[in-house]
């Protein structure tokens, strides 16, 4: 016997072994849904291994044979993808269908070329060196080629994920049949690439396909008896951005075929310059699909297809989370979070704007700190705008359109700062319980309305970032008891020094009635006193790096705003070129501690007074309105920065050089002792504007007050 009759013969035992196994799969009486896939893959296997070895017999018919093993192989990708399925939890497939899609366009696609091999379009017979014959590819040979590879890559990747989703003794099971059927595809796309790479039919393919397909199956046999023929179940999940990456795979792979196609089709011809004109139209296709690759509305529009098509939901929420845990890993303050937040949410949803928008104490208000894009600066939101009103009341979003069109009786709204961005949907972010930012979308790229699914997905990510919100926010507050810790142990040592500067200031006190007159004393007290008061500006700046939360240490009492405003601007006024106008009154007392109140007022005059300069006006103006005493006071200096008001109120944070960065932060917890507000508005060459806000006494305030003042009277 010759070399091809061996040859012939190997091919006809594997065949027969792979028929033995499909009949004991597929006969007996307990057979099920894999082993039914199983029987059908390896049928496709007998059936090619049979069609090869009758060729190398049947010379004179041997393109028939060989068109005939194309067949099988074309149906082998198919196949396999099913088996990777069979192996999946059934309740699983039920409720996705979507898994089979894969599959199904798979097979579909190899019923075409399997169609385009019998009809001759693939193989014929070619002369070779010294006169033989050989089968070679004709001019569609390398299409179904190409579609061998890429089949069998899908089913490697799905075989891959049943694997690595299997458990302990699943996995112990079924691990010998999925390295068996892993070795027959990765055959199978090694002689693909060999058939693309040197279009010729050649007896050693038959030989080395033989050897390969034994290997696999007694691998795949050995893996059937540690079954003992039971089914065998994964549980594991299909995504969909798996199902996104096959369906991808599958389309661009059609794609390139297509496109090989037409430059082969255009090369052939006998048209001038044939051969660069289809390099140009390669080269084209291939920068058209490097530009559909990157067009976030094109991605957008295949994953709503597919969870329309595909799935129930529109998101898969599995998925979805993972990469909402992994965005937010090392995101520990604020500020990271929120960047985190946007860069999550351009990345899952498709719209035309996201920004994020910021509650800031300083002026009460809400401005965007996150935009999607480089935009002017909108104007900052109000409380009392009608979104943020609705966003205060409860949790659910608020569509912008329908919010405004209430406003404004339906006739939407004449330049807001929300509708002039493309806000559509309004979501909010609340922490402890507050409301501290909102995030505003622009309308979906494909002019869907935001539905439930959107909304579902938008709650479980807030959720997440309210709970990392509160934890800064907790993080924060520790770091600023541990400072103040730090500083009570510090300001010991600083008041024992304040307190030996202040005996040698006494003992001067003590000898000026004796030897004031004399010229020595007087230049040796001079010269302690200007050392002493270094000393203790040296002392204050130490201290200046902590800040200590004040008290309503003392006494509540019925105050009068106007006196205590004139106390306090009386001794400033005359210095420079500082004017003050003080307006409106008289008002109501309100109920407090009138040092502190006064240490308020001081401070906010001086802020100003030290804005303007030497030359500027102060207007202080003051009003009773809706049962709180209201003063505001109005500067023509430089203002402050926008990004300068996020952290007006934080203590140790100053905008002057040598200040201490307190004094705010102690306007703040003053006021707001007294039940009262304080906010800040300012632009830069446009002044600033300090309003507070005090409650004026109620009834029970004022009968506490008398009790107080009827118990401590002797």
């Amino acid at each position: 016997m010759n070399f091809s009759t061996w040859v012939s013969l190997a091919a006809f035992q594997v065949a027969a072994i792979a028929g033995g196994m499909v009949c004991i799969l597929v006969l007996r009486k307990q057979a099920n849904s894999s082993h039914r896939t199983l029987g059908a893959l390896l049928g496709a296997t007998a059936l090619a291994n049979l069609a090869n070895g009758v060729g190398l017999l049947d010379e004179t018919r041997a393109l028939f044979w060989r068109e005939i093993a194309m067949v099988a192989e074309l149906a082998q990708p198919a196949a396999l993808l099913y088996v990777g399925l069979a192996f999946l939890n059934p309740a699983e497939r039920r409720v996705n269908a979507s898994m089979l899609w894969p599959a199904r366009i798979t097979g579909f696609v190899g019923l075409l070329l399997a169609v385009l091999a019998v009809t001759g379009q693939v193989f014929q017979m070619k002369t070779i060196q010294d006169g033989q014959a050989a089968i070679g590819l004709a001019a569609w040979g390398r299409t179904p080629y190409v579609f061998v590879v890429i089949g069998m890559a899908l089913g490697l990747a799905q075989l891959e994920l049943v694997l690595r989703a299997s458990r302990e003794p699943v996995r112990y099971r079924l691990k010998f049949i999925v390295i068996g059927l892993g070795g027959l595809a990765g055959y199978q796309i090694y002689q693909a690439s060999q058939m693309l790479l040197f279009p010729v039919w050649q007896v050693g393919h038959v030989l080395v396909a033989s050897v390969v397909t034994a290997v696999a199956l007694g691998l795949v046999a050995f893996g059937l008896a540690r079954t003992r023929l039971r089914e065998v179940v994964v549980n594991t999940y299909i995504s969909q951005q798996a199902l996104l990456g096959s369906i991808t795979f599958i389309i661009v792979g059609v794609y390139l075929l297509a496109i090989g196609a037409v430059g082969e089709w255009i090369r052939r011809t006998d048209q001038p310059l044939g051969a660069g004109l289809s390099i140009l139209v390669v080269f084209g296709a291939l920068v058209g699909l490097a530009i559909a690759a990157f067009s976030k509305r094109l991605r957008a529009e295949t994953r709503r297809f597919i969870a329309r098509n595909f799935y129930r939901s529109k998101y898969d929420y599995r998925a979805r989370w993972l990469e909402v845990t992994k965005a937010f890993q090392q995101a520990t303050s604020k500020d990271a979070i929120m960047d985190r937040l946007l860069d999550l949410l351009i990345k899952t949803f498709p719209t035309t704007t996201i920004s994020i928008w910021s509650f800031r104490e300083a002026d009460r208000r809400f401005s965007r700190i996150r935009p999607m894009t480089a935009e002017t600066e909108p104007t900052p939101l109000d409380l009392s705008h009608p979104v943020i009103m609705q966003l205060l009341k409860n949790d659910e979003p608020v569509l912008v359109e329908e919010c405004l069109g209430m406003r404004n009786g339906g006739l939407g709204s004449s330049r807001d700062p929300l509708a002039d961005s493309g806000a559509a949907l309004c979501f909010p972010i609340r922490a402890q319980g507050n409301l501290t930012a909102f995030v505003a979308f622009g309308k979906q790229l494909h002019g869907e309305a935001y539905g439930t699914d959107d909304c579902d997905l938008l709650s479980g990510i807030f959720h997440h970032v309210e709970a990392l919100l509160s934890h800064a926010n907790l993080a924060e507050e520790r770091q600023a008891s541990a400072e103040l810790e730090a500083l009570h142990r510090f300001s010991v040592f600083c008041l024992h020094d304040l307190k030996n500067l202040a005996a040698r200031l006494s003992l001067i006190a003590q000898n000026v009635e004796n030897h004031g007159r004399d010229p020595a004393f007087q230049e040796s007290a001079m010269r302690t006193v200007s050392d002493t008061a270094k000393k203790i500006t040296a002392l204050v700046s130490k201290l200046s790096l902590k800040s200590v939360k004040p008290t309503l240490a003392g006494a509540p009492e019925l105050v009068e705003i106007s006196a205590l405003i004139e106390e306090v601007v009386a001794p400033m006024r005359g210095e420079g070129m500082v004017r003050f106008h003080v307006t409106g009154g008289p008002v109501q007392p309100i109920l407090g501690v009138r040092d502190k109140i006064h240490q308020v007022l001081l401070n906010v005059v001086l802020n100003a007074k030290q804005a303007i300069g030497q030359n500027g006006d102060i207007s202080i103006a003051i009003e009773q309105l809706n049962g709180s005493v209201v003063i505001t006071v109005d500067d023509t200096g430089n203002g402050i920065p926008s990004h300068m008001l996020e952290s007006l109120f934080r203590p140790l944070q100053s905008s002057r050089p040598g200040g201490l960065g307190v004094g705010l932060y102690q306007c703040k917890q003053i006021v707001e002792a007294n039940r009262g507000t304080i906010q800040v508005r300012s632009g830069v060459e446009k002044g600033t504007q300090v309003r507070i806000e005090l409650p004026l006494p109620r009834a029970s305030d004022s009968r506490q007050d008398n009790v107080t003042a009827h118990s401590t009277t002797p």
